[in-house]
């Protein structure tokens, strides 16, 4: 199943923690494996490591691939 998944980066990779998020769009057999699968992708984004995979917290994960549409956040 295809999975839209927005983690949290842990403050001490943050820029601004509470506001620094990854959006992953992955490919997984359930939500467990999904938010574990963005884990990993934002880790080779981040380029970091040595990082806790697990300090990246999940705020959500949906069914299907869902784009960001917030106003002013694409230019």
């Amino acid at each position: 199943m295809k999975y839209t998944v927005l983690l949290m980066r842990p403050d001490y990779v943050a820029d601004r923690f509470g506001e620094d998020t990854y959006l992953a769009f992955v490919t997984a057999r359930s939500p467990t494996l999904a938010i574990k699968a963005a884990r990993l992708e934002v880790l080779r984004a981040d380029d970091i490591a040595a990082v806790n995979r697990e300090d990246y917290h999940p705020l959500f994960t949906l069914n299907g691939w869902h784009n960001d549409i917030t106003p002013g956040k694409f230019r």
